[in-house]
């Protein structure tokens, strides 16, 4: 099945809603030893060219790695990084699209690419600072929404629960507030809030976990439960969303972070 991620942490979703006076930092997160764009990174990325001020945006485009392997292998890489977002910006007026190289740790923070986006106007020059001009393309504003369909998952990050609980962090408000931002963007999806749990028995993964502050066997559910109540004091409409919670139904395989997730699953698009 399709699946698309929808980056949140940290990034943001993606979404590109400027203010007047402030920039916006947009960071696409790579496996460790590659610069290969995967869907999420490309998803940021379209969403930043539907942009309708393009010409009066300057983009910066600052590529990292972590402290694996050589400094001078990782400097390489890091530009690597840098050049593969750069080429799918081309429409926009960039500034010292360059790698840095390796950050002061091994953290999977330290692979990405930051992208920072603000208006012309508010830009101080530096020195040694590289303009690329924008390549002028015809006009044409896609709709994210005509690329979802009944069926495809997007993975929310960013929004954390405290141990055990379905209690959201206050670390995610970023994440929340721009999620809150797309789906009032989009008000013809319909969709359902998925909540999963980790490290739970393969051999028995219907077994939720309990929520401690309720006593209950339901971690998953009161979780995609606690976001579609936060969706709702937000402003989204009850019968455009549902909720359920998976449990250990559905692992990634990949690890425990990983697993412990709460995805969207699109229902409808009208």
């Amino acid at each position: 099945m399709f699946q698309l991620k929808l980056f949140l942490p940290l990034l943001i979703l993606p979404l590109l809603v400027m203010g007047q006076d402030v920039e916006q930092k947009f960071s696409l997160y790579f496996e460790n030893d590659s610069a290969t764009l995967n869907t999420q990174h490309l998803q940021i990325i379209e969403e930043i060219k539907i942009s309708e001020d393009k010409e009066l945006l300057d983009v910066h485009i600052k590529g990292y790695t972590n402290s694996v392997g050589s400094a001078e292998y990782n400097f390489e890489l890091s530009n690597k990084r840098a050049a593969n977002v750069t080429a799918l910006l081309r429409e926009f007026t960039i500034i010292s699209s360059q790698g840095y190289g390796e950050l002061d740790s091994e953290a999977a923070k330290n692979r990405r690419v930051d992208i920072l986006v603000h208006y012309k106007k508010d830009h101080v020059a530096e020195p040694g600072d590289i303009v690329i001009e924008p390549i002028i393309v015809p006009e044409k504003k896609p709709s994210f929404s005509n690329t979802l369909k009944k069926g495809d998952k997007i993975t929310l990050e960013g929004i954390m629960f405290y141990q055990d609980r379905d209690v959201i962090m206050d670390e995610s408000r970023d994440a929340l507030d721009k999620l809150v931002v797309f789906l009032k963007k989009y008000p013809k999806i319909k969709f359902k809030l998925i909540g999963h749990v980790c490290c739970g028995d393969p051999l028995r993964p219907s077994n939720d976990f309990i929520n401690v502050r309720t006593g209950k066997n339901n971690l998953s559910e009161a979780r995609a439960q606690a976001l579609y109540n936060f969706l709702r004091k937000k402003g989204i409409a009850r019968n455009r969303m549902r909720y359920e919670g998976m449990a250990f139904r559905q692992p990634t395989g990949v690890n425990n972070t990983k697993d412990r997730r709460v995805e969207i699953m699109i229902t409808d698009v009208e």
